[in-house]
């Protein structure tokens, strides 16, 4: 399985998992995969499929969904379902590793996730408003411009650790201003699990920007 290409891994992963997943569990399920096991040797499939069964309605299954993907990685290439990231998806389209900035970009996608439409969007002129008078660098000033305003991906690529931690601050000032701190604590700390619920391996860079 190792001296197989990126995308009939990738194809084993998903023909594994889909007699246990939906088409959006099975893909979140890959992209773990893809960031944190993709270059790791088989027997670290065990770990994987710990972190991808953590709910209690798969808890009881890792055992068979272990069995599933052991099996697809032994199948010939022409037994694999496609490739989910589709035929014209190159190696360098990989998702990017785990990251202060992808975690960053994820747990304020969790903490907006909670509050209503109108008030989100309040929120977000606020933020680019307050972000405008910092010396921000202008890539990362136009990624978050592109973001609070039009919702494309958040991508800061490897911002600093600590230009993150003010950002973060940054949203939860105005989390402060507008719904006071008990909601803005509680904001923040419902962000956070969800985070680590859905995205395990950035667990340890969550916690750099706390």
């Amino acid at each position: 399985m190792s001296k197989r290409s990126l995308s009939d891994r990738r194809r084993a992963i998903y023909t594994g998992l889909q007699p246990f997943f939906d088409e959006a569990g099975a893909m979140k399920a890959v992209t773990h995969w893809e960031n944190r096991y993709a270059d790791q040797p088989s027997l670290a499939l065990q770990r994987y499929v710990a972190d991808i069964c953590q709910n209690n309605g798969l808890k009881d299954k890792r055992a068979s969904i272990l069995r599933s993907l052991l099996h697809a990685m032994t199948q010939e290439s022409t037994e694999l379902l496609a490739d989910p990231r589709g035929p014209d998806h190159h190696e360098s389209d990989r998702p990017e590793a785990a990251s202060p900035s992808q975690a960053y970009a994820e747990l304020m996608l969790a903490m907006m996730n909670q509050i209503d439409d109108s008030l989100q969007h309040k929120l977000r002129i606020e933020l680019f408003a307050a972000l405008r008078q910092r010396q921000l660098p202008l890539a990362i000033l136009e990624a978050l411009q592109n973001w609070l305003g039009t919702r494309q991906a958040l991508r800061l690529n490897n911002a600093p650790t600590a230009l993150l931690q003010k950002l973060l601050n940054q949203y939860y000032v105005l989390l402060c201003e507008n719904f006071g701190p008990v909601r803005a604590d509680r904001i923040l700390a419902q962000g956070v699990n969800e985070v680590q619920r859905q995205h395990p391996e950035l667990d340890q860079f969550i916690d750099s920007l706390l």
